[in-house]
């Protein structure tokens, strides 16, 4: 599944489960709609951020996953990320907006 599999839908974000007991660490994302449900998994989780606004306030208005580049500039919008920078691999940013924002930043990132 691709991230456009969610276009077209009215999502509701589920439940967050971020795991650092696990090596690597791993973030679990569910969202749903009343006809389709979706899991975005990221692992090697480096940075997380969640504020949630109230159990009756967790509509999706956007997704977006980028990736940031191994070398080369990152975008201006991520430099608050930068001291997590590794140089070891690309890493994924993952924003989820609406009443709730999430905000992780990981070495891989997939959804089913």
């Amino acid at each position: 599944m691709t991230l456009e599999a969610l276009r077209g839908h009215f999502y509701w974000l589920t439940s967050v489960v971020i795991r650092t007991d696990l090596q690597p660490s791993e973030a679990i994302i569910e969202l749903s709609s009343e006809s389709a449900r979706a899991t975005l998994h990221l692992v090697g989780v480096l940075h997380a951020r969640a504020d949630f606004s109230g159990p009756d306030c967790d509509f999706v208005d956007e997704v977006v996953v980028r990736e940031l580049p191994r070398q080369g500039p990152w975008p201006a919008e991520a430099r608050h990320l930068l001291q997590h920078h590794n140089n070891r691999c690309a890493l994924q940013w993952l924003t989820i907006t609406g009443p709730s924002e999430v905000e992780i930043l990981a070495e891989e990132f997939t959804a089913d």
